[in-house]
């Protein structure tokens, strides 16, 4: 079940069987797409058997017309929906009229004729208006659901507070899909549509369930943001799985895709069979400049010769004293002088230290009297931030009063929350960040500083560039924004090369790590019956961008997949579907398998040892099947190398897991990708050893983690008696464990030496995993008694807090401090909360915004209203199996 050892297993085609049979036949026979309609795909199949070359699009279309009612309802006049909505627009947005570019995008022929659509436009252009639009359609005048792709848990939960007030004015729901929260399949609604707010992982969570289920003509649209990270490595070959199997089902489902920064829009068109939209625009112009000692140079843009490109247009002297000089050769202080604290500005770091310093040079350099604007609400930002913790920082501490924060992924998900809320009143003027603030938050500035041509050490790209620079101008708040990238001497020549390139390409990643990417697609493919042969795996990957770029990345796409299907037999993923061996190769068999004998020198033993090694030939017709393990992988969402891990550590545990507390359950539940990041301190880890309890003790001692092992900690020796993944994944799990018991955040990132924003994500990414855990061992007999022992283990670790605050803690994005402050304002339910007054809200919560309150009650009256439906849908479930039960009584007392 775990694989074979390579040199035992040899997998091969039959190359004498013929491989030109018709595909699109092949796969109409193996598709069980909405198998739960047998009856109507059996009378589909019937009629069109004698017709030559029946594609499986037309059996799956034939299906949607019969299911599916995709009629447009006409609700008003604004893109036929009423004008109520654009009162919520205005209300909630702050947005009167539309610009002309989102008018002729939303009337575009692709729009009306439900065809896939790119659009690209510059950062802050109002891409996000447009989609959500579209989904509002789609719900309203289509009465289908949406899926609506985002790529980061903050940003998922951003957006269902963002969409619940307008789900309330409505009349549809909002459900988010991000870390422990979302069921498979989405639960089915008799009366409301939903829009499924989702990362990129839970998406195609999402999807899967709904192929399997029968249930995907139940989507209408997938909106995905951030195209561009389909070329990202490793989350981009997720999403490319996500929509190559929405292309390779044919379905009847429009995917609109937008991005502000792709490349190669032409490539990822063909691979969606999608229009493109593009637009130059930006509600606010922006100017972009290069200074370089001091010299400051515009961009121009229009150059037609490279001397063109940098035009001087100043020099600039801040009368620096020699030794402000000495500290800010780079004049960034006066560059912020310049516009705060009127004006807002951001300054892009390198790195999350080089953010940290900047902050405190600023607060060095900046007048004193900046610490007098707007000095009460900078006092109440720093109380809120102090009880997010418990502890505030030092430099915030100090910075914050100045109006200067710095924000990164060290800090807590809190934290940084308060100080983009601070960012927005204009509390905080300026905010020092690394660039994924850029992609992930939409605060727009005055003035956009780039620190440093670089990310870390890499030098950044146009993509990136465009992408940071873009956050400057902000509609309504002056009519220009302006970005300055500081540059060395030394750097000046890269920096114009950096401005001269083509835009960075969106480049397929399924192929790499020896087709990682496409091996899981693959999988996921024969589990779920959308392919099983050879040639229908062939055909799957044809619908892939990696398809469409094969030639660029030197892809043999066929061979790869002959590849991956041998490697998939090795890993035992998948088996043999006769289910007997074969000693002889039969033309007409499924799987043939012959065994041959081989003799195998083990020197270990001294001795000559006899090994059989099976020989698996593969035919054309031969009908893949996906092994226990395999189907455990996939419906736990692993990669198979780290489904084999986890197998073997549930087994390893089998026999002596230790149950007097939970800090076995929790190693278990321990996410392998953190274990690896995270670099223990073994002097640390050294100190927790010897305070360890002796429950805690015997859970070391099982794990192999002995005192003589700590002592070689402690003293750096090398420990040859237990992998260092177990030592390193330990010392991860005590992390958890203190975090389980309710230490503060604060607490563990001072006792563990890790910054609190890696502590807070590790939960987040704990209660993932441990979700994933408990779909992998359901699928797995043997391991039932984990997935009762770990069930409830993903929701307790999403929070980690007492009891009275996890209904607090449903909603999205409030994490302990914010539910603490709601119970002791005496807001300690849901219901209490959805009734309250925004007002009363903002003056009984420290730092809380008008907006913020708003949307925080509409989230609270969603998650209440989702509440309502599910009791409505279990309460006609119950009588609808009553109804069946009373017909199949009357139906026996007649016969």
């Amino acid at each position: 079940e775990l694989g074979v050892p390579s040199e035992l297993l040899e997998v091969i085609f039959n190359s004498e069987l013929n491989e030109n049979e018709d595909l699109e036949n092949s796969i109409l026979n193996c598709s069980n797409l909405n198998s739960s309609f047998g009856s109507i795909i059996k009378k589909a199949l019937i009629s069109n058997a004698s017709k030559a070359g029946t594609s499986n699009r037309n059996v799956s279309n034939s299906i949607n017309a019969t299911l599916v009612d995709r009629s447009f309802q006409c609700l008003g006049p604004f893109y036929g929906l009423p004008n109520k909505l654009k009162e919520l627009i205005k209300l909630y947005k702050g947005i009167d009229e539309m610009y002309d570019w989102q008018d002729e995008c939303l009337r575009l022929p692709a729009i009306e004729s439900r065809k896939n659509l790119i659009y690209a436009l510059p950062t802050s252009g109002g891409k996000t208006l447009v989609a959500e639009i579209l989904m509002f359609r789609e719900i309203m005048c289509y009465r289908r659901n949406a899926i609506f792709i985002l790529p980061y848990v903050s940003i998922v939960q951003e957006k269902v507070w963002a969409l619940s007030p307008f789900g309330i004015a409505l009349d549809f729901l909002v459900e988010e899909y991000a870390s422990s929260k979302g069921i498979y399949p989405p639960r089915k609604r008799r009366r409301k549509n939903s829009v499924y707010v989702a990362t990129i992982e839970k998406a195609l969570g999402i999807i899967n369930s709904l192929i399997e289920s029968g249930r995907l003509h139940e989507i209408g649209l997938i909106v995905v943001d951030e195209l561009h990270l389909i070329g990202e490595e490793g989350r981009g070959a997720t999403l490319e799985a996500c929509l190559t199997k929405i292309m390779f089902l044919k379905a009847d489902i429009q995917i609109i895709g937008m991005s502000a920064t792709i490349g190669n829009l032409p490539d990822i068109s063909k691979f969606l069979n999608a229009d493109i939209y593009t637009k130059n625009f930006r509600p606010v112009e922006l100017v972009e400049y290069v200074k370089c000692g001091k010299e400051i140079c515009k961009v121009n843009w229009n150059y037609s010769e490279d001397s063109d490109l940098l035009v001087e247009v100043m020099k600039i002297d801040y009368k620096y004293s020699e030794s402000l000089q000495k500290i800010d050769p780079d004049m960034l202080g006066g560059l912020v002088m310049d516009i705060v604290p009127k004006g807002s500005c951001l300054i892009f770091c390198a790195s999350k230290k080089n953010c940290e310093n900047v902050t405190n040079l600023l607060c060095r350099l900046c007048k004193p009297e900046l610490k007098n604007y707007k000095k009460e609400e900078k006092e109440q930002l720093i109380h809120a931030l102090k009880d997010e913790g418990g502890e505030l920082c030092d430099i915030l501490r100090v910075s914050v009063q100045y109006g200067i924060a710095y924000h990164h992924s060290g800090l807590t998900s809190d934290e940084r929350r308060l100080i983009e809320e601070g960012f927005r009143s204009g509390v905080i003027y300026v905010i020092c960040c690394t660039s994924t603030l850029a992609a992930g938050v939409n605060l727009p500035a005055r003035r956009v500083i780039l620190r440093s041509p670089y990310i870390g050490r890499d030098f950044i790209n146009l993509s990136r560039y465009k992408q940071m620079v873009g956050r400057a101008g902000r509609a309504g708040l002056g009519e220009v924004g302006d970005s300055i990238l500081i540059t060395q001497p030394q750097d000046l020549p890269k920096v114009k090369e950096l401005l001269m390139s083509p835009m960075n390409q969106a480049l397929s990643g399924m192929h790499l790590l020896e087709g990682k990417g496409l091996r899981h697609l693959l999988l996921s493919c024969i589990s779920l019956g959308i392919a099983n042969t050879r040639p229908q795996l062939q055909q799957v990957a044809k619908y892939t961008l990696l398809a469409v770029q094969s030639e660029v990345l030197a892809v043999d796409l066929k061979k790869l997949v002959d590849n991956i299907i041998k490697n998939l037999f090795k890993l035992g993923a998948l088996k043999e579907s006769c289910g007997k061996i074969k000693e002889k190769v039969t033309p007409h068999g499924d799987v043939s398998v012959k065994m041959d004998t081989s003799t195998v020198n083990d020197s270990l033993h001294e001795s000559t040892q006899t090994k059989t090694k099976k020989v698996v030939v593969l035919s054309n017709s031969t009908k893949l099947v996906v092994s226990e393990l395999g189907c455990a992988a996939i419906k736990g969402g692993l990669e198979l190398s780290r489904a084999h891990l986890l197998y073997e550590d549930l087994s390893d545990a089998q026999t002596c897991l230790v149950l007097q507390g939970h800090l076995h359950l929790l190693y278990l539940v321990t996410p392998y990708e953190t274990a690896d990041q995270i670099k223990p301190n073994m002097q640390v880890y050294y100190d927790i050893f010897t305070r360890l309890k002796p429950n805690e003790l015997k859970v070391a001692k099982t794990l192999g983690i002995t005192e003589s092992v700590a002592v070689k900690m402690r003293s750096n020796n090398n420990i040859k008696n237990v992998p260092e993944r177990v030592i390193n994944r330990f010392y991860v799990t005590l992390m958890l464990y203190d975090l389980w018991n309710e230490m503060p955040v604060f607490q563990v990132s001072e006792k563990y030496q890790i910054t609190r924003g890696i502590v807070q994500n590790l939960m987040t990414v704990a209660a993932t995993f441990a979700t994933n855990v408990v779909n992998f061992c359901e699928e797995l007999e043997e391991f039932w008694p984990y997935a009762y022992l770990l069930k409830g283990m993903g929701q307790r670790l999403s929070h980690c807090c007492v009891k009275e605050l996890l209904p607090l803690m449903e909603l999205p994005a409030v994490k302990q401090s914010r539910a603490r402050q709601l119970y002791n304002a005496g807001y300690k339910t849901l219901q209490s909360i959805a009734k309250a007054n925004a007002a009363d809200l903002v003056g009984s919560i420290e730092f809380m915004s008008n907006r913020v309150a708003n949307q925080l009650i509409a989230a609270s009256k969603m998650l209440l209203l989702e509440r309502v439906e599910n009791l409505r849908e279990e309460a006609q479930d119950v009588l609808d199996g009553v109804q069946n039960i009373d017909t199949s009584f009357n139906q026996s007392k007649r016969s």
